[in-house]
């Protein structure tokens, strides 16, 4: 994923294509990490406003660092010869007291030196400085918002270093709109004196008697031109966006392209899966609930590709493919029922997995006790040899090896030495197992572990190929089962 560097955005300004004013207008209600911010895209209501007060308008609701990039970059370059800029953004925003940032909707849990998906507020601050005495910033955040986030950051807004003749406004998320409608764009306006009355807004940086960026006699934007309306189009494009294809039909109802845009909005605003995507993203699933349902549906043997707390493709297909055999429309996201589902399910299969593990450790249980009863538990030699060759470490081995000379254990001892040197690791392990099973003398499960079934194995091949039944494996004997046709 970019990480979204502000700095390195506005770094080459271009001239601007077709407005002398510019507005980006930015909320991110819906994070993929971190909690939702109710009313936070409420900032884009104010678009048309601007546009019909002659502004060349950018919105993005929910957006990743990738896309703000691409919109910040837009916003720097008109900036260079624009009369008017107005800034507005919601969401989540930290601070480490003096930097401030807004968090995009990919952002991970912001750390001191691993804060990334981020835009700069400082560096916002920049490019507005460029039309002093015509620029307004607004923020949207929850003012009471103060928690620390580790030892260096909090939630809020520090302290800024606003340029000369930058206006910053403050205001919770719901009244981000009204001041861009009824003060902003509103001809004959005074921003100043709005922000009095209301009260629910708070001004910083700049602040004149009286602050009109709209005059009376000022008429809006003209009409656009078949190109200005032509690269709109291509924008709404490139977005593929509700938000996007919603604001040029609004903008431009008469462009021969309006028709398509409501054709795609509709498209996305009633596409199944699309709707799926939405209902999931207002869960506000945390990381952490997202690693409990990868670890359920691995239990349930849809292979999640990992447990990370990321629903990448392997996590996506395997919710695909359980939608499928559960009955449910197959789009890849979930609901709060399917999530609740699939915990049932997962909590029923570990009850069943414990209840055959039990049933398995009995069962061995029975049958090393009834192994002994017809070896060692007749306290002669040879039945302490044959119950250790079967069961080197079963219930009774400690049992059968105070029966034997010190020596018989001693050698014993040295030959599981032996076998440690050898490093066998899991995948040998299964292979060896396998090769046991092969030839016919039942190993137990292959799964790379060297319990009491896989010694009895070892020894019953070494009684065969007349070698000592140890029931542990030397360098000759390993090589010889692995290339041993005995059997098969």
């Amino acid at each position: 994923m970019r990480k979204l560097s502000l700095i390195a955005a506005l770094s080459a300004f271009a001239l601007p294509v077709f407005a002398e004013d510019a507005a980006l207008l930015m909320g991110v209600e819906r994070y993929q990490n971190l909690r939702r911010v109710s009313n936070a895209t409420d900032v884009l209501d104010g678009a048309q406003s601007l546009r019909e007060a002659g502004y060349d308008v950018s919105t993005l609701s929910n957006g990743s660092s990738g896309d703000m990039a691409r919109l910040l970059d837009r916003l720097a370059e008109n900036a260079t010869d624009a009369d008017r800029l107005v800034v507005g953004l919601s969401g989540r925003f930290v601070t480490d007291g003096e930097r401030s940032w807004l968090l995009a909707a990919d952002a991970e849990s912001p750390t001191y030196f691993g804060l990334a998906n981020a835009v700069s507020i400082d560096s916002v601050l920049d490019v507005l400085a460029k039309t002093p005495g015509q620029a307004v910033l607004i923020l949207g955040y929850d003012l009471d918002a103060d928690s620390m986030i580790g030892s260096y950051l909090r939630e809020g807004m520090g302290d800024l270093d606003i340029p000369q003749g930058v206006t910053v406004l403050y205001g919770e998320p719901n009244a981000t709109d009204t001041v861009v409608v009824d003060a902003i764009a509103m001809p004959g306006a005074d921003i100043m004196a709005f922000v009095q009355d209301v009260r629910w807004l708070t001004a910083d940086g700049f602040q004149p008697n009286r602050l009109v960026m709209q005059t009376e006699n000022e008429e809006g934007a003209a009409a656009p031109a078949v190109e200005a309306t032509l690269q709109f189009w291509t924008d709404a494009q490139q977005a593929d966006t509700a938000d996007a294809y919603r604001d040029f039909a609004l903008t431009y109802p008469d462009s021969r392209y309006a028709d398509e845009a409501r054709r795609r909005l509709d498209e996305i605003e009633n596409d199944p899966v699309r709707l799926a995507e939405n209902a999931e993203d207002d869960l506000s699933l945390s990381r952490n609930g997202r690693r409990d349902i990868q670890r359920d549906l691995t239990l349930l043997d849809y292979d999640t590709r990992g447990v990370d707390g990321i629903f990448g493709p392997g996590s996506r297909r395997a919710i695909r493919n359980w939608q499928q055999s559960n009955g449910f429309a197959q789009t890849s996201f979930l609901t709060a029922e399917q999530i609740n589902r699939i915990d049932a399910q997962a909590s029923r299969r570990q009850a069943e997995i414990e209840a055959e593990e039990e049933r398995a450790r009995e069962e061995t249980e029975r049958l090393d006790r009834a192994y002994w009863e017809e070896t060692g538990a007749r306290g002669d030699l040879a039945g302490y040899r044959a119950y250790l060759n079967r069961y080197p470490e079963g219930m009774f081995a400690d049992e059968a090896k105070d029966g034997l000379s010190e020596d018989e254990v001693d050698q014993n001892a040295a030959a599981a030495d032996i076998e440690a040197g050898l490093n066998i690791n899991p995948v040998l392990a299964r292979l060896i197992e396998s090769r046991l099973a092969q030839m016919g003398f039942n190993p137990g499960r292959v799964d790379g572990r060297f319990d009491s079934d896989t010694r009895g194995a070892i020894s019953r091949y070494q009684t065969r190929s007349g070698t000592a039944a140890t029931g542990y494996l030397n360098e000759p004997t390993l090589a010889r089962l692995l290339a041993d046709t005995f059997g098969r």
